[in-house]
């Protein structure tokens, strides 16, 4: 699979999970369904481009015979494969090495505040809190940190930054840092207030802390830019029960998010043979002619490499596979011809154009 291909379809899933969430689930206060949500909805956007669900409806396989081949009119390649220099590849690349420095940086910098806080301190990063004792407060801030630790609230910031690492020129990647963020706030938030025995009392207890800057991976007592959101939260009334039923709206989400991600048209001739092949304009004849001008002899190979391809309902050629091979340098060369053929004339079934299934074989002849 292209990386841009699986990059496209990852990030417009992220997308359309997060918008989703925004719609639906934003304001309510099923906390615990949103964590799972918004971290069901990373995985899966990282799953679902390689889903094929194509391979699951069967096209019928038309084998195409246009004899032996030799592959001689547009020069030779040598079996040492020459990688072409992709300027996509390397930007994409360049930027996953400076977010994974910066991710380091971070973790480097959650270390050392463990080791030395600073006066005024309340954080918890995986198993560990740091508390001031001098801290007004202290059983509350005890209460809240505890449920960061206990709940696993760690694994949850650095999933996200590890796939911010990836995805680092998405900006929705950080909408889920953030949003993710806020629900361990409002989880902890709830608990500690419990404990505390007045919404109010804990409100204020929030209100009048001395702010102060704490490990950006950790989870935090104090989050000054997330206390109105926080106040808010606690003083809302709670979702009614019935609201649940609009998780269950994520089913058909998630199944429109595969097929979308694995086809790219929806006619499908599956049943019986074509009434019309698809062809290149001229026939088969002309397809044959393509392939011997433009398919590179592999210096010291012989050998036949059986190419599997669909022909689009645009007829645009798609899903290039090597159903036999011979050698990589071979292989990419009849991958190469067959996806810069010119488009064909898609098949006809019942008067309507159709994907259809071709399979070929291309010698390579000394």
């Amino acid at each position: 699979m292209a990386v841009s291909f699986y990059l496209l379809w990852a990030n417009a899933s992220l997308i359309i999970f997060y918008l989703f969430y925004l719609v639906l689930f934003k304001k309510e206060t099923f906390f615990v369904f949103n964590r799972i949500y918004l971290l069901s909805a990373i995985v899966l956007s990282l799953l679902i481009p390689l889903i094929d669900l194509s391979k699951v409806i069967k096209l019928q396989m038309v084998d195409i015979v246009l004899g032996d081949i030799s592959t001689v009119a547009s020069g030779y390649i040598s079996t040492v494969a020459k990688q072409k220099f992709d300027w996509f590849l390397m930007t994409y690349w360049s930027g996953v090495v400076l977010s994974a420095i910066n991710l380091l940086i971070k973790l480097i910098g959650v270390k050392k505040e463990i080791h030395s806080p600073e006066n005024g301190a309340a954080f918890s990063f995986w198993r560990t809190k740091i508390i001031d004792p001098a801290l007004n407060g202290i059983e509350v801030i005890n209460a809240h940190e505890s449920i960061h630790v206990r709940q696993l609230h760690t694994i949850d910031v650095l999933l996200v930054e590890l796939v911010a690492v990836f995805f680092w020129f998405n900006p929705i990647i950080y909408f889920y840092k953030k949003s993710i963020k806020f629900i361990h706030e409002y989880l902890a938030d709830e608990y500690a207030a419990r404990l505390s025995g007045s919404k109010k009392q804990y409100a204020m207890t929030l209100f009048c802390q001395n702010f102060k800057a704490n490990p950006n991976l950790a989870n935090t007592f104090f989050t000054p830019s997330a206390l109105k959101a926080r106040i808010a939260m606690l003083n809302q009334k709670r979702s009614a029960k019935n609201a649940l039923w609009k998780y269950a709206l994520c089913l058909p989400l998630i199944c429109m998010l595969m097929l979308c991600s694995s086809f790219r048209a929806t006619d499908f001739s599956v049943s019986s043979s074509p009434d019309r092949l698809a062809s290149l304009p001229g026939g088969f004849r002309a397809f044959r002619s393509y392939l011997i001008s433009s398919t590179r002899k592999i210096n010291g190979k012989n050998g036949k490499v059986i190419v599997s391809f669909i022909v689009e309902t645009d007829g645009s050629i798609t899903g290039e596979n090597i159903v036999e091979g011979l050698d990589k340098v071979s292989n990419d060369e009849a991958i190469r011809v067959i996806h810069q053929s010119p488009k064909w004339e898609p098949a006809i079934q019942n008067g309507k154009k159709v994907r259809s299934s071709y399979r070929i074989g291309i010698n390579f002849l000394n």
